[in-house]
């Protein structure tokens, strides 16, 4: 008896019944929600089908082509769950909250038993660790210089998407609906050295782009309505092999490793390398992997 072959990680595009061409993803959209909620140990698959039925139904309904993409976190804290929640424009969250106080498929949800025990029953809030359910609101780095030389019909959304950050062609582009892997990068920019932040962060995700195009694709956003030069990549993976290339690729890219040398801040201003511009211990990584739903 031989072993069957792993299944291959389906992208998060499974969790739609919205094709590719016209999915928002964290390419097009205008507007992310990263949201993330740390599941009760004892309640981890009851917590699990409550949120696939949630980004099913969200998924299915019209939110103004709003979409819901689950992951779970690889390699960090078990059983922790993360959103990323794309729209068009900040308003189109109002038809969230519209359908949330007035939908009676989307109540019925919410209001549910979803955990019946020895403790008795209740709602989705058992399941989940009091305090851990956050949110974080992402918007394409604006004033960025457009690597792409396609044309962009940008449609309802209200910035520039984080598409035409990138020289790769746009049908090459890996996003949040297409990638087997993504990785959430969070960066303190020190306020003295804000604009040598972002330098430093483009730089980076151009040289990646560039050197893996096909099998990574990395976007910059910065946080609003949240910490003020909060930075965030969303930098999306073909494969686990690819992520290790990235993981290694100062160990032969000379041009890379330059990067780290490049004095970002000029001599007037004291002079430094891109270490002077984020605040130390500042930079974190989280490794998302698609939630599959059942086949």
């Amino acid at each position: 008896m031989t072993d069957s072959p792993a299944r291959a990680i389906r992208p998060a595009l499974h969790q739609t019944p919205v094709s590719a061409d016209k999915v928002l993803h964290s390419g097009n959209a205008g507007f992310i929600i990263a949201r993330s909620c740390q599941l009760k140990n004892r309640y981890v698959a009851e917590g699990r089908k409550f949120f696939s039925d949630v980004i099913g139904y969200m998924n299915q309904s019209d939110l103004n082509g709003a979409s819901f993409f689950c992951y779970e976190e690889l390699a960090g804290t078990r059983h922790k769950l993360h959103w990323l929640i794309h729209w068009n424009n900040p308003n189109d969250y109002a038809i969230s909250l519209e359908m949330v106080d007035h939908d009676k498929g989307m109540i019925d949800l919410l209001e549910s038993d979803r955990v019946k025990d020895d403790d008795g029953m209740g709602a989705w809030g058992r399941m989940v660790v009091d305090g851990t359910m956050r949110e974080d609101i992402l918007v394409p780095q604006h004033g960025a210089h457009h690597e792409s030389e396609e044309e962009a019909d940008h449609g309802d959304c209200w910035v520039d998407p984080a598409w035409v950050q990138c020289a790769q062609p746009r049908d090459e582009q890996l996003n949040s609906a297409t990638a087997q892997l993504v990785v959430h990068r969070v960066g303190e920019a020190r306020h003295e050295f804000r604009k040598e932040a972002r330098y430093f962060a483009f730089a980076w995700q151009n040289h990646v782009n560039k050197v893996f195009a096909g099998r990574a694709t990395a976007y910059l956003y910065e946080e609003t309505f949240g910490v003020m030069d909060r930075l965030h990549w969303l930098v999306h993976f073909r494969s686990f092999e690819d992520y290790h290339a990235l993981q290694t690729l100062a160990d032969h890219d000379e041009e890379y490793r330059a990067l780290f040398e490049r004095p970002f801040i000029p001599q007037h201003r004291g002079g430094g390398t891109w270490a002077r511009t984020f605040s130390d211990g500042g930079l974190h990584d989280t490794l998302l992997v698609p939630y599959q739903l059942p086949a």
